[in-house]
């Protein structure tokens, strides 16, 4: 069951041709004043009202006609269907309903290009009998720091995803598996490895660039690693033996630590190779992406030119670049196999193996930090000292444990920057508003992997029983609240610096 749109006689006559091509095709056709038409073939249902919203995705397409100017009703009444949805939609209204940059599979919305209207009636007869739909991207929960007690956090796979597969539940992201078309920038994009790319399967690609550069280093070619999809093969020129091939499809799957893999397996540099057909979320992800990685390879000694992005027709001198920009030692070392478990501390593990193996051309490593684009997964966190009361609300909303709450010598709030992703739960779930991101990467691996002192306050006395319990802030901030209801809880204030045991112990405690 085919659902055609329009707003103009155009889609009357798309309908007509569709019929003509598939007579057994049935057809609910939307078009302001169809009901005049007479000379329709019997396959097509003409409804003159207009459809003013549509959901789903193949075979399971919902839709709502407006019958008066207060009232809407199900359009699915025009199906052909039992379950009174539309398996396909043709829009070819000027504006069309679904505005996603990748559309679900089965709708079809030209806006008013000739060509494609000729491409969707070539495409919709062939949509019939089972689909096998496979699910790309597997998603663990308990790594998500998209929420947390209500606080909003990282919300990083729903910006980039452009079919609009993602959706907020809460606590937790959804992905609508009809949606989703294995494009993998959610996973690219993901700072914790909570959404995992399944097609190809997780080690395959990393199994498969081993293979390819250990084969290269083994007869003493090194090589620029020039990365491909399926769409930019046959784009390709014909490249010398200093290129070497790796076809990713998508090129979102090939990942942060699949760019320092090649460089510390001893490739040269790396290029990726867009096709047009890319979406264009995808290219500016990819795009970020580079420009982090050239930040971060430069932090420790690496030249930023050894790794570029170009278009399939401009590969070739991008390739030259990027020989012509890599070090002798580049092109010769290989360093071994660097471990790490998850993706983002294999990530930097490769950067200091990378680092440590004098891969870097004969740079240093820098002192300082070096600053990202906001939105990096790599950053510190500041705290406000004269704002904050190291009430711990941020360690607790914390979820990768980069930050931590000490209560031993005095209250204090410690960080650790190689765990940090920037998911912003912190700063947005402190009360005293005393938390900001620094998005940046720090080149010292010893300094990224020790915890330090962010906020330090010190402990107050018990009236009762002269032990510590409390620090000053807090205890500042509780006796500041509780000023306005003095005369309603006589003792009040009295009672907030004493340890709960002996406020227990108080007839007139609180």
């Amino acid at each position: 069951m085919v659902l055609v749109i329009g707003d103009s006689p155009a889609a009357v006559a798309a309908a007509r041709e569709l019929s003509a091509r598939a007579p057994k095709l049935r057809i609910a056709l939307f078009v302001p004043g169809v009901g005049s038409q007479q000379d329709l073939p019997s396959s097509i249902t003409p409804v003159g009202g207009r459809i003013v919203s549509l959901e789903g995705h193949l075979g399971q397409f919902t839709a709502a006609v407006r019958v008066a100017v207060d009232k809407v009703e199900d359009a699915g009444i025009f199906s052909a269907n039992a379950d009174r949805r539309f398996d396909l939609v043709l829009d070819l209204c000027r504006e069309p309903l679904l505005r996603q940059e990748v559309p679900p599979y089965g709708y079809y919305a030209p806006r008013g290009d000739a060509a494609a209207t000729v491409r969707a009636l070539d495409s919709l007869p062939q949509l019939t009998g089972d689909f096998f739909k496979p699910g790309y991207v597997a998603l663990r929960p308990q790594l998500c720091t998209h929420e947390s007690m209500g606080v909003a956090g990282c919300r990083r796979c729903l910006d980039v995803c452009a079919t609009e597969a993602i959706q907020s539940k809460g606590e937790r992201i959804e992905i609508d598996p009809y949606r989703c078309q294995g494009c993998a920038s959610c996973a690219l994009v993901c700072p914790t490895g909570a959404l995992t790319f399944l097609q190809p399967a997780p080690g395959a690609l990393s199994h498969r660039l081993d293979e390819l550069l250990t084969e290269r280093a083994r007869g003493g070619k090194p090589c620029v690693l020039v990365v491909h999809d399926a769409a930019t093969r046959h784009l390709l020129p014909s490249l010398d033996e200093s290129s070497a091939l790796l076809e990713v499809d998508p090129l979102p799957a090939f990942s942060d630590v699949l760019w320092m893999t090649a460089l510390t397996r001893g490739a040269s540099g790396v290029v990726l190779a867009i096709a047009p057909t890319t979406p264009a979320k995808s290219r500016l992800l990819l795009e970020q992406r580079l420009r982090e990685l050239r930040e971060i390879l430069a932090s420790v000694g690496g030249n930023p030119a050894t790794l570029e992005i170009a278009s399939a027709t401009d590969v070739e001198p991008a390739v030259d670049r990027v020989w012509h920009a890599a070090s002798p030692l580049a092109r010769t070392a290989v360093v071994k196999h660097a471990t790490g478990n998850e993706r983002r501390a294999g990530f930097l593990d490769l950067v200091d193996a990378y680092a440590a193996g004098d891969l870097a051309g004969g740079g240093s490593i820098r002192a300082e930090p070096c600053a990202l684009q906001p939105g990096a997964a790599f950053g510190a966190v500041a705290i406000d000292p004269v704002k904050c009361t190291i009430c711990h609300a941020c360690t607790h909303l914390c979820p990768t444990g980069a930050l931590s709450g000490q209560l031993d010598l005095a209250p204090r709030v410690l960080f650790m920057e190689s765990l940090c992703v920037q998911c912003n739960l912190c700063r947005a779930g402190c009360p005293e508003q005393a938390i900001s991101l620094q998005a940046r990467f720090l080149p010292d691996a010893e300094a990224r992997q020790t915890p330090r002192e962010l906020a330090r306050d010190q402990f107050v006395a018990c009236r009762g029983c002269g032990i510590p319990f409390i620090g000053q802030r807090k205890l500042a901030m509780s006796l500041a609240l509780m000023e306005s209801h003095a005369k309603d809880m006589p003792g009040g204030i009295d009672s907030l610096r004493m340890c709960p045991d002996c406020r227990r112990r108080e007839p007139d405690g609180v």
